[in-house]
């Protein structure tokens, strides 16, 4: 049941019982009037129950506020502008000024049929009461509504962004399917152009010589030379073609950190940041296989011991060395021990000519340094 139902019903109860023994009304009326009472919030409890019955509930209100009156309980009428709130409110049905209009008009009509001074005194302090909450209420819905309306369009803005965020993604996976045929058709091109044309020119020339081995054995042999000579370029553009399509060593390294940190900050919401500064091409790939391994081993600690917010993982190449620092700003243990883990990394840095140190403060930090050769 409404809080603001109780608290009204209450005081004009309240009021009726003291305004009753103020105007001396006799024992029968007064048993009269509590049984209206009861019967009042009887049916206030099944209209908060039964909401099916809300319209036969209802006119059992409105026939009980018509028999009050010839039985000559004017006092009664303290519940009248209570009456009236719960008369006009409905549950399914957003409030209006028009039944605030109507809740004002009908409770002035106590205030005709009673002169006494002090029950219209009070009466006119309840009626007024009544009419507030009732104002209440509808400034309350209409905020209440303003603010679905914004949560509805909010909701449908961030439908639409997904479905743009989906078109981006699929356009990209297309876009990205493009680009790895357009490099097919291109190394089909150069395989077909430049390696078959030599493999079938160093093949004419070796059937040749093949031929005339027995007839003029000098001629045969320049044409083995020339053959050889085509197969050796054929192999150079191999070579060739291999080395302008593999990306850089530094460039994968770089990419294979960063999608490690980025799938990491996914799959634990712990946001993630990589620095690389230096020249990274001095980085063997044996260092890197060690650096990402490192790494991994690394957020598999933090995500044990450290519960962080943030992990910066923070690369530097200098003239003699590499400096590789994994931190984090969670909880630092009271007392450290090396795990197998952190054992694992320093041995894997050993064999490079490295060392790794563990710091516990402010957080957790795990620095490599390893040589360049």
């Amino acid at each position: 049941m409404r809080t603001y139902k109780l608290i009204v019903d209450g005081f004009s109860g309240l009021a009726v019982l003291l305004l009753s023994f103020y105007l001396h009304v006799s024992s029968v009326k007064m048993g009269l009037y509590l049984s209206f009472v009861l019967f009042y919030l009887t049916l206030l409890i099944c209209m908060e129950f039964f909401s099916r019955y809300q319209l036969l509930l209802q006119l059992g209100l409105f026939i009980l506020l018509i028999v009050s009156f010839p039985l000559g309980l004017t006092y009664y009428c303290l519940l009248f502008p209570s009456m009236l709130l719960t008369f006009l409110r409905q549950e399914e049905q957003a409030f209006s000024w028009m039944k605030l209009t109507i809740l004002s008009v009908l409770g002035i009509l106590p205030l005709i049929l009673e002169h006494d001074d002090w029950f219209q005194l009070i009466y006119m302090f309840f009626l007024l009461g009544t009419v507030f909450v009732q104002f209440l209420l509808i400034k309350t819905t209409i905020q209440l509504t303003r603010k679905e309306r914004e949560v509805e369009r909010l909701r449908i803005q961030a439908g639409k962004l997904r479905e743009q965020l989906d078109m981006l993604e699929a356009q990209r996976l297309k876009d990205k399917y493009f680009i790895q045929l357009e490099e097919r058709n291109t190394l089909s091109h150069r395989i077909h152009d430049e390696l078959g044309h030599s493999l079938s020119g160093g093949l004419i020339q070796l059937e040749a010589a093949k031929l005339i081995l027995q007839k003029d054995s000098q001629k045969a042999e320049e044409l083995l030379t020339n053959a050889i000579q085509i197969n050796q370029a054929g192999i150079e553009s191999i070579r060739e073609t291999l080395k302008e399509m593999k990306p850089p060593q530094e460039s994968l390294g770089v990419t294979r950190l960063k999608q490690e940190l980025k799938q990491f900050e996914m799959d634990y919401h712990i946001r993630s940041f990589l620095e690389a500064r230096g020249v990274l091409e001095k980085i063997t790939p044996s260092i890197w296989h060690c650096l990402q391994q490192n790494l991994t081993e690394g957020l598999t600690n933090i995500l044990k011991h450290a519960e962080p917010v943030k992990v910066s993982v923070r690369l530097v190449v200098l003239n003699k060395f590499i400096r590789f620092e994994i931190q984090n700003d969670g909880k630092a243990p009271e007392q450290f021990t090396k795990s197998l883990g952190l054992v694992g990394m320093e041995e894997r840095v050993a064999k490079l000519g490295g060392s790794v140190t563990f710091r516990a403060k402010n957080g957790f930090l795990v620095t490599t340094v390893i040589p360049i050769q």
